[in-house]
């Protein structure tokens, strides 16, 4: 690679390529990138698990309830409350004494005989299960209503029908989305992974920069290629692991939340949320990188990167914050919609509103806004970089770092 490197026809293309190429061999080889990489893969394949076991483990098991042929009235009524509890319940109609021996061999969790006195009179093998106690509290007013309604010499079989007859007349003003609550949960999902991978990515950007300052290697390879050409090469280089990574975490998510049933949304929406969440990080990536390259070229020691590169993790922290806060509450309202569409918020904000579907012209308008951001930063950064990044001992300023050469 070095005899390649000090080729002096070197087109800018080749010199892109030879400089990604060693950031990639480096990083994809190095044990960090392994062992960060499997670390995420797990999280990612874990909190999927998580929320397929909390989902079954509070699912209610159904309880069988046996009533007795005068108590059979009850039935449609005792399932209704029981479902509006959250409690499944399945009924059968059989007599007293074939019950209370199927209470006894655990088959009933209770059998319903009678009512009287204001009473709903239920037999137990020892106490009724909690999940129960709502239903027949229910049956027991019912039941005191029909007693109630025969000593005023009326028909409660005719209440009981104009009772059931009455309905709600309800008027959406939108339609209901009934994957609402899969749409939380895989923007939060991306909101986090994308916020945690461009972290993880730009850190990479700036530890790189600064340690081939201080060992004076970027002296080396500056006398071969132009300052530019080895800031996009390192950028293009570490973007282009840090996208293996994240394609690799949104596959194996997707996979293990189709094989549990977690995501209940179609393969295709799910693959269009996931591809623009892995765009949106890509282009975020260029930005901030590019971003923290030009201000780690201003320090020569690691200390003393974390002064300079602060800035940007705030930003980031921001997008973050504003997108886990606003976006579920409101997706297409103002806040989350203007938010979304400036260019520093958008790479952790825009993709967690598409999980909610954003209309066309907003995420054209937000990436040609993102596209121009970038080649204006683009732009300042490789100046910085080309006047700082060769200037070691204390800190450079701004003003030293954007003073054109003489």
């Amino acid at each position: 690679m070095s005899e390649r490197m000090s080729d002096p026809k070197l087109s800018p293309t080749q010199a892109i390529r030879i400089v990604a190429g060693r950031e990639i061999n480096v990083r994809v080889r190095s044990k960090a990138f392994v062992a960060i990489t499997a670390i995420l893969v797990l999280a990612v394949a874990g909190t999927v698990l998580l929320f397929h076991f909390i989902d079954r483990g509070t699912t209610a098991a159904v309880e069988k309830v046996g009533l007795t042929a005068d108590m059979a009235q009850f039935q449609p009524l005792l399932v209704a409350a029981g479902a509006a509890a959250g409690q499944s319940i399945e009924t059968t109609v059989l007599d007293r004494t074939t019950g209370e021996e199927q209470i006894r061999a655990d088959d009933l969790a209770a059998l319903l005989v009678g009512a009287a006195d204001g009473q709903l009179q239920v037999v137990v093998k020892s106490a009724l299960p909690d999940g129960l106690r709502t239903a027949f509290g229910l049956v027991a007013r019912q039941a005191a209503l029909h007693q109630e309604i025969s000593w005023l010499g009326g028909d409660p079989a005719a209440v009981e029908s104009a009772i059931a007859a009455a309905k709600i007349a309800v008027q959406p003003l939108q339609p209901a989305d009934a994957h609402r609550g899969a749409r939380i949960g895989m923007a939060a999902v991306i909101g986090v992974l994308t916020y945690v991978m461009l972290l993880i990515s730009i850190q990479l950007t700036g530890q790189g920069v600064v340690e081939e300052k201080a060992n004076r290697i970027v002296e080396l390879l500056l006398a071969t290629i132009r300052p530019w050409e080895l800031l996009a090469g390192k950028v293009i280089g570490i973007g282009i692991v840090t996208i293996i990574q994240v394609a690799l975490i949104a596959a194996v998510g997707m996979a293990t939340a189709f094989a549990t049933g977690v995501l209940e949304l179609s393969t295709a929406m799910v693959g269009s949320v996931v591809g623009w969440a892995v765009v949106w990080y890509l282009l975020g990536y260029f930005l901030y990188a590019l971003v923290v390259a030009a201000a780690a070229s201003l320090v020569s020691r690691q200390e003393d990167l974390a002064s300079v590169a602060v800035p940007v993790s705030v930003v980031l922290i921001a997008a973050y914050l504003i997108g886990q806060s606003i976006v579920p509450a409101d997706p297409h309202g103002t806040s989350a919609t203007v938010l979304s569409m400036i260019p520093l918020l958008s790479p952790v904000v825009m993709p967690m509103r598409a999980a909610y579907d954003v209309p066309g012209w907003q995420m054209t308008g937000a990436l040609v806004a993102m596209v121009l951001t970038i080649a204006l930063v683009a732009r300042l950064a490789g100046r910085i970089y080309g006047n700082a990044v060769l200037l070691t001992g204390s800190r450079v300023s701004l003003r030293t770092a954007l003073r054109a050469h003489a």
